[in-house]
């Protein structure tokens, strides 16, 4: 027979705690692994508001599409004294590495449809004081002269630097891109004629060099003031060419670094696009992009269309621009060879007056010395209106014209 050990008081009393601490907290803490735990009134049953089912938040006010609306979230989750963390706000889940970031997809520049309405119906005018108003409803069709023509006394003279030479204090430079710089020369234009520009353009000095170093000869720092032996407005030309960029265009794709220029291009050029937006932006005074001209593109030009536009515009006092083909075999622009249309390029003037009854368009072009194929200064000539509708045709971007 074996004797039955006699225990200790001690330890029959700690067992029996053991035991009584087993019965009573295991409730308590039957919560940790994620079911519901207890509620703010201690109760063990849990409540709608305390299943451990996630609920789903209701969608932020303000979220892109691209942005998660709501995430999975647990009444179960430790209180504010339970946790340092309880008070972050729910995290999107973290995309498997090397998941691709999604990009919004690039939009391509677009019309103002508004603005090309209104100036076809002919209820875009200029002020006294130069300033566009859009009128409620079409005027009566104006009667035009047979002829008018803008004041060129100043404009006529405006010039790009050459590609090589001696800037206005007397530097030393070559650069390929200044042979280039139509498109700044005919905004240089433009702006001349309209009241929130004409000081800027008759007064604008300073020292340029391009956004983008492109390499040995097409590359320069060179100063240029307002007027000087070789031309007018070189401080305005070489200030749109490297540094105009309208506020709303900074960080679009197609216009991602200061100048009017494309400077992305391998060769270096202007697009259509992009000027009448700086042309907009500057008569505007700053503030708008959709202000006056419109763009219509060649291939949706007729001939008497583009009369009516220059009898418009300058009677109002402001110049046309026009996109066109230096020659198409047959025809040339002013200050240009004759040449097949495919060894011939494509050029940005402007139309400042025009004579119905012999029917010519005066055409004034920027283009200096070594920019043209004559090597010669241009200026304003007068060609047949036929013919620079042609060059307008054989322009090979279809750009058109600019009003």
């Amino acid at each position: 027979m074996f004797l039955a050990r006699t225990w200790p008081r001690r330890i029959v009393g700690l067992a029996l705690c053991a035991i009584f601490a087993i019965v009573v907290l295991w409730p308590a803490v039957s919560g940790s692994d994620g079911s519901a735990g207890p509620t703010s009134s201690h109760s063990s049953t849990p409540s709608a508001t305390d299943s451990a089912t996630p609920t789903t938040t209701p969608p932020a006010i303000g979220l892109g599409s691209g942005t998660p609306a709501s995430y999975p979230t647990s009444s179960a989750s430790p209180s504010a004294s339970d946790s340092p963390s309880a008070n972050l706000s729910p995290r999107p889940p973290t995309p498997p590495a090397g998941t691709p970031t999604a990009q919004p997809p690039k939009q391509p520049w677009k019309p103002d449809p508004v603005l090309v309405q209104a100036k076809a119906d002919g209820r875009v005018t200029i002020d006294a004081g130069g300033k566009v108003v859009i009128l409620d409803a079409a005027p009566p069709t104006p009667a035009y002269p047979a002829s008018a023509a803008l004041d060129t006394s100043w404009s006529g003279l405006i010039q790009e630097p050459p590609k090589t030479g001696a800037d206005d204090k007397g530097k030393s430079y070559s650069d390929k891109n200044y042979a280039l710089l139509c498109g700044p020369g005919t905004a240089a234009v433009v702006l001349y004629y309209w009241a929130a520009t004409h000081t800027t353009v008759t007064t604008k000095s300073g020292t340029f060099v391009e956004p983008v170093n492109l390499g040995s000869g097409k590359y320069a720092s060179t100063y240029w003031k307002p007027v000087d032996a070789g031309g007018n407005a070189r401080g305005m030309i070489m200030y749109i060419a490297d540094v105009e960029w309208p506020a709303p265009d900074k960080g679009i794709w197609w216009w991602p670094r200061p100048g009017l220029m494309n400077w992305s291009a391998a060769r270096p050029s202007t697009n259509r696009e992009n000027l009448v937006d700086a042309i907009n932006w500057e008569t505007s005074g700053r503030t708008r992009l959709n202000y006056f001209y419109v763009i219509v593109p060649s291939s949706q030009l007729t001939a008497p269309a583009l009369r009516d536009h220059v009898h418009a515009d300058i009677k109002m006092g402001v110049p046309v621009v026009i996109a066109a083909r230096t020659s198409d075999g047959t025809n040339s622009l002013p200050y240009w060879r004759v040449k097949s249309k495919k060894s011939s390029g494509n050029h940005f003037v402007t139309v400042v007056g025009y004579n119905d009854t012999t029917g010519t368009y005066a055409v004034m072009d920027t283009c200096g010395v070594a920019c043209n194929d004559r090597n010669m200064r241009a200026g304003v000539r007068n060609m047949s209106q036929a013919a620079l509708f042609a060059l307008i045709r054989a322009e090979s971007d279809d750009d058109g014209i600019i009003w």
